[in-house]
Order: structure tokens, then C-alpha cells, then sequence
């Protein structure tokens, strides 16, 4: 959490943060903090100053969360964590959106299935939780359908040398 109000109203603060007990994987931390900070600004233009965090599990440690928060048993991609609801005004000087948490070991075997590279990978499921802490949601085909069009469309501008068909 902030420490200070971020002296421009134009703040976005992006904590990334690498928890996995084995880095199997080299991941540029500092670009995948100016990848989220594109993305929020995008998708989230009247949100200012906000706070996020973009947190790299293990497996282990994110299949603990699967179970607890979704009561799925295994490790997954990607798990998003709202803090502040998106439409809700707050008194709060900053907007919280959350946390996404992101396994690299999972993004790793989606990306070879994919052929892409495991930080394109990485960028589509970092894409789908900032929507997911923005409030979409792809329980039901419609949501699904508008979640899906954000991300083609954030991606198609972000990563423009990934097919539609990756996202």
C-alpha cells in the first residue's frame, strides 16, 4: 500500500512483486510493471491515483489460493483480487484496485501449447486480471463476450505482433 498520497492525481502505483521460492524463469520485472501501468491506463482512464499489485506464485502457493477463494483444487494462471469495487466512489485519496496473481509455471505450459513466449503469455493473463479487477467478468456469454473484446482490444494495441486468435 502507499505510504503517500501520490502527489499527481495522474498516479498509477504497479507493485510487482516475484514470491516464487524458485525463479525456473527469468521475468523482467521492470517490464512487466510499464506493460500493467499501459494496460491500467487504458482500461481504466478516470481511475486516478490507483494502487495495484502484479504478484508471481509457485504453483504450490497459488493452487492454496485456488482452493481457498475458488474451492478448485490445482494450481491455475491467473487469480485477480479486487480491492475497491470499480463503479464505487470512495473517500479514499486512492483508488485500490487490487492484486493479480499470475504462476509463471502454468503461464509456461499454456505458452508452449500456444507457441508464444512465456512473457507474451504472461502479458494476456496480467490483461485479463486488471479486467477482472476493473469488474468484468466471463461467467455469463455476454460478460464473456465484452471481457473477451476488451482484451483483444488492449492486446491489439499493447502486443501487436500477437494474433487475435492468442488472446
Amino acid at each position: 500500500m502507499l505510504k503517500e498520497t501520490p502527489e499527481a492525481d495522474e498516479a498509477i502505483y504497479i507493485g510487482v512483486i516475484d514470491k516464487r521460492l524458485e525463479k525456473n524463469s527469468e521475468i523482467d520485472l521492470e517490464s512487466l510493471e510499464e506493460f500493467a501501468k499501459k494496460i491500467v491506463e487504458e482500461a481504466a482512464p478516470n481511475k486516478r491515483p490507483l494502487e495495484m499489485n502484479v504478484i508471481l506464485l509457485d504453483s504450490e502457493e497459488i493452487s492454496a489460493l485456488n482452493e481457498k477463494h475458488l474451492s478448485k483444487s490445482g494450481p491455475t494462471d491467473v487469480l485477480a483480487f479486487p480491492i475497491d469495487e470499480p463503479d464505487n466512489e470512495t473517500d479514499d485519496p486512492v483508488y485500490l484496485m487490487g492484486d493479480v496473481c499470475i504462476c509463471p509455471e502454468v503461464a509456461a505450459h499454456q505458452a508452449k501449447d500456444k507457441d508464444l513466449n512465456l512473457e507474451d503469455e504472461i502479458a494476456l493473463l496480467l490483461t485479463h486480471g486488471i479486467l477482472h479487477l476493473l469488474g468484468y467478468d466471463h461467467y455469463e456469454e455476454p460478460e464473456e463476450v465484452e471481457m473477451k473484446k476488451m482484451e483483444k482490444i488492449l492486446i491489439g494495441r499493447h502486443i501487436k505482433h500477437l494474433r487475435v486468435d492468442d488472446v
